[in-house]
């Protein structure tokens, strides 16, 4: 985490963890901070999604040496309303932007942005199903993110001749296929959203309506 400058000498660090295969959901979250003032509440503040206000998730006190913690967990044997529990406003985590921990007056001492983080991975791998009109329209995707950069592949074939490719319901590319009806993309597309954020993915033909589609949450 980042000083703001209000309490020059605090540090913090964020480690957050995610895993879904299947029906497996595995998440955790924890934050924890030193040289604050002693003996202080804090307040544990998050930007989820594109909204740009902040959302209050915690408050927590600080040991007598200006040190405190904040730890959430989820998975198939935590409860719902577990003293860790992790709270519905930060489900799932890939859509916390943004993490701050403010004091009593409601300034902010330390930030972090989860999304633009170097040591942030994540990977996500999908075959997408058919689901519309083409019966041999087949495609797959996989996006990883590691180091600040983003590598993208796409791949799909079928009997139309461009293809859409939809994140979230919305369009951010169109694709000419080649003479067999294929595409195989190696660039992430300049109009979609932080990898983090897809949700729902789908190609479409150049009339607008769906032959692939996955949900990835």
């Amino acid at each position: 985490m980042t000083a703001s400058g209000v309490d020059s000498n605090a540090t913090g660090r964020v480690q957050a963890f995610l895993t879904q295969q299947g029906n497996s959901d595995h998440q955790r979250l924890r934050v924890a901070v030193r040289h604050l003032d002693p003996r202080t509440s804090y307040t544990l503040l998050a930007q989820v999604g594109t909204n740009p206000d902040w959302v209050t998730v915690a408050g927590f006190r600080t040991t007598g040496q200006g040190a405190g913690h904040v730890t959430y967990f989820r998975n198939r044997w935590s409860r719902p309303d577990g003293r860790h529990a992790l709270p519905e406003a930060l489900d799932p985590l890939t859509d916390v932007r943004e993490l701050a921990v403010a004091n009593t007056n409601g300034d902010v001492v330390l930030t972090v942005d989860l999304h633009q983080s170097e040591a942030m991975a994540f990977e996500l791998a999908s075959v997408l199903k058919n689901t519309g009109n083409d019966p041999y329209a087949i495609g797959c995707v996989a996006v990883a993110c590691q180091n600040g950069s983003v590598q993208f592949r796409l791949f799909a074939a079928g009997q139309s001749s461009q293809y859409i490719f939809c994140v979230n319901d919305i369009p951010v590319e169109t694709y000419s296929a080649d003479g067999a009806g294929r595409i195989s993309v190696g660039a992430f597309p300049n109009a979609a959203p932080s990898p983090l954020f897809f949700k729902k993915l789908d190609v479409r033909d150049g009339g607008n309506a769906v032959l692939l589609e996955s949900d990835v949450r």
